[in-house]
């Protein structure tokens, strides 16, 4: 529960910064760098620590077949909700 706080608490703090205007143009035109180097990081850093573990490269098939699944279903069900959406704003 606390982690939950720290992460509102930092995502609050962030967004009265940005809206002070605190933060200096010359740093605030370089954020969207941060942020892909940041993702490019965590993205290494996730597959690192996958491919150091063992057991859930044994599982991988297992893995890929729920992962396609998943998928799958994530996306009907966007285009259906969007379809349903959209359709409910034309009558």
């Amino acid at each position: 529960m606390q982690d939950i706080i720290l992460y509102v608490a930092i995502i609050l703090i962030g967004y009265f910064i940005t809206k002070k205007g605190i933060i200096p143009k010359f740093i605030d035109n370089k954020v969207g760098l941060l942020q892909s180097f940041s993702l490019f990081f965590l993205l290494g850093m996730m597959g690192y620590k996958i491919g150091a573990d063992s057991e859930l490269l044994s599982k991988v098939h297992i893995l890929g077949i729920n992962s396609i699944i998943i998928t799958v279903c994530a996306i009907a069900g966007s285009v259906l909700l969007v379809h349903l959406i959209y359709k409910g704003g034309k009558k």
